[in-house]
């Protein structure tokens, strides 16, 4: 991949809705995508706000790290995981 090039796998994801990222909230499974490195799934930990200029803080499923990104490089959701009933059981 060349850089600044967004993975062919996912750019069908983010021409079909380019504004996916506004509906991301904390919990959801999300596919991220940035020029220059492979796509990858994570789960957003919290994001600043839905405009193209605010960041947010996703867990890389692959390597459990933590990476702050452009809210614009969530391209897809893919639902919360289940976040809301393991925060109603440790209450």
């Amino acid at each position: 991949m060349a850089p600044g090039q967004i993975d062919p796998a996912v750019a069908p994801l983010r021409r079909a809705n380019p504004q996916r990222f506004r509906e991301a909230r904390p919990g959801h499974l999300a596919v991220v995508a940035m020029a220059g490195r492979p796509w990858f799934i994570g789960r957003i930990c919290d994001l600043s706000g839905p405009a193209p200029t605010d960041f947010a803080r996703v867990l890389n499923i692959d390597t459990g790290d933590i990476e702050r990104i452009p809210a614009p490089w969530i391209v897809e959701l893919m639902g919360d995981g289940g976040l809301g009933i393991s925060r109603s059981l440790h209450r």
